[in-house]
């Protein structure tokens, strides 16, 4: 089992010249991998997955140094994030479609006040994108879960009830877990919001229980995409990719179980594209580092599809849902992207919500 960043260096040199020619080991200091880095570094499939993209892109335009950046941000910062956007890559690749990476953009091309760099651009009708790791409510509720066992250590915590809240509401209850804590000691079963947090004595197997509702998670999460809103493009067509893995979301995001996944998706992207696109309220703090002026309405209107992208496991050509706005400033229609669904046997859902829009 590796354990360490310069282990798993090790074993991406081992499987590609374009890494080993790197000498990552010279940049990123020995430590510890982390938990998240730990299940990515011991994962072979996912191993071949990152060395695949990388001597794809370096073959194709994409600079050693972003390389590097990228691998470094892997195995020592952001392991979700830069998985995400490697697997990504892959997959539009893999399905052939044409793209540049790594694309600078100024504040007159995007919503970020001082520009940015996104992720890329599909050279087929110039539209951008951006790749973002998508978890869930479940492995929220599992960090809130460890952290409050930090400062219990006697006892397991139980999170039960509903997990459908708010990624905030969850980031709030994380900070606050060393007051949670404390209360749990005094009364053993705390209610916040529809969840519940629970104490029980640690025993071999433990019963508990959740319940979920995709069309209340999508409610309660109606925001997510503009956290986000700075990458939108203002005269180009504009992607929000968020790739879907087990390993960032528990597993809930996954096999379209009954299908719960398309639901949650479809109402979370309709949400987006629908409910805000004549709302005035301004953007920022919702999306930050964006003009003070921009309202959410226009934000909404300038984000074109929303592009679920379901990664795992590749044997098994999972589906991913791709959303296009039809509302948007610069809209996209389900023919000019047919080319998403080459190289893909499940093919992807494609929904323009033609008849939906109202």
């Amino acid at each position: 089992m590796l354990r360490t960043r310069h282990e798993w260096i090790s074993k991406l040199a081992a499987e590609s010249g374009v890494v080993a020619g790197m000498r990552l080991e010279t940049d990123i200091g020995n430590a510890d991998l982390d938990t998240d880095a730990l299940n990515f570094a011991n994962c072979d499939a996912r191993c071949r997955l990152i060395t695949r993209t990388i001597d794809k892109l370096v073959t194709h335009n994409f600079s050693s140094k972003s390389a590097r950046d990228l691998l470094g941000n892997l195995i020592n910062r952001n392991t979700f994030g830069a998985f995400a956007e490697l697997a990504a890559y892959d997959w539009l690749t893999r399905c052939y479609v044409k793209i540049a990476t790594q694309v600078t953009m100024d504040s007159s091309d995007v919503l970020a006040t001082n520009g940015s760099t996104l992720d890329g651009k599909i050279e087929h009708g110039s539209v951008y994108f951006d790749v973002k790791a998508f978890g869930s409510n479940e492995r929220l509720a599992q960090r809130l879960k460890e952290r409050l066992e930090v400062e219990i250590l006697d006892e397991q915590v139980l999170i039960e009830g509903s997990w459908d809240l708010s990624y905030e509401t969850y980031e709030e209850l994380i900070r606050s877990a060393p007051g949670l804590a404390t209360d749990l000691r005094q009364n053993r079963m705390v209610q916040k919001d529809r969840l519940r947090s629970r104490l029980e004595p640690k025993k071999p197997v433990t019963v508990s229980m959740r319940e979920g509702d995709p069309y209340c998670l999508a409610k309660e999460n109606a925001l997510y995409p503009f956290k986000y809103a700075k990458q939108f493009t203002r005269n180009n067509p504009f992607i929000l990719i968020l790739v879907v893995d087990p390993l960032f979301n528990g597993g809930w995001i996954h096999s379209d179980f009954a299908g719960m996944d398309t639901a949650f998706t479809r109402s979370l992207a309709r949400r987006a594209f629908m409910q805000f696109s004549s709302d005035s309220t301004l953007l920022d703090p919702i999306g930050r580092s964006v003009p003070s002026d921009v309202t959410l309405g226009e934000a909404s209107r300038l984000l074109s599809a929303i592009f679920f992208v379901n990664v795992w496991p590749l044997q098994a050509n999972p589906t991913s849902w791709l959303y296009l706005n039809p509302r948007a400033t610069h809209r996209l229609m389900p023919g000019s992207l047919n080319l998403f669904r080459a190289n893909n046997p499940n093919d992807t859902y494609i929904d323009d919500f033609a008849h939906d829009d109202y």
